[in-house]
């Protein structure tokens, strides 16, 4: 009986396919949508969305060239600095928020948020030479199916924006002197 047991057991490993997410669930409010990963594959390949990557585009309030843009963005994740860096305590703190936005679907909890969104991050970047973009980030989620909480997300926008312009604001004020401490105040 315990041999039945061990062989299903390691079966189950030994053939068990590793797989990346298949569909993002988008969430907000009431609304929800779901679409395919393979179909913004097609998209970013061919330049040409599919009907119904084309109502979503719509529905969202989004442009195709902007959604070309992120899907094709790319940047370097070389893999001990962002290991280090996602377990510590600021690390920790920044994927809670992004576990706020992004996370399997109808699993709410942080920490397996956390863990499959730092799974994602260093899988993408080990498959892919330390470059990660938005497509090879869902490939290597740890989940069959991504929410994305579209509220939480323009909400983060909005502070990045407003930091963003806060920044400017600072650096090109006409305090500048002030700042440096070259003013004879």
């Amino acid at each position: 009986m315990k041999i039945k047991y061990i062989i299903l057991f390691i079966s189950l490993f030994l053939f068990s396919s590793s797989r990346g997410a298949e569909t993002i669930f988008l969430y907000k409010g009431t609304f929800n949508r779901k679409i395919e990963i393979e179909e913004l594959h097609k998209f970013k390949d061919t330049n040409k969305p599919s009907k119904k990557l084309k109502n979503l585009i719509k529905v969202t309030n989004q442009e195709e060239e902007k959604l070309l843009k992120v899907l094709s963005y790319s940047i370097d994740v070389p893999i001990v600095a962002s290991s280090r860096l996602m377990n510590s305590k600021i690390g920790e703190v920044f994927l809670g928020r992004l576990s706020k936005i992004i996370h399997p679907n109808k699993i709410l909890s942080d920490k397996i948020s956390i863990k499959a969104i730092r799974s994602g991050i260093i899988l993408s970047s080990y498959n892919n030479n330390q470059k990660i973009n938005l497509l090879t980030f869902f490939k290597a989620y740890p989940n069959k199916n991504i929410a994305i909480n579209l509220n939480a997300l323009s909400k983060t926008l909005e502070k990045v924006e407003s930091l963003k312009e806060l920044i400017d604001f600072y650096s090109n004020s006409p305090f500048k002197k002030l700042k440096d401490g070259s003013s004879s105040i």
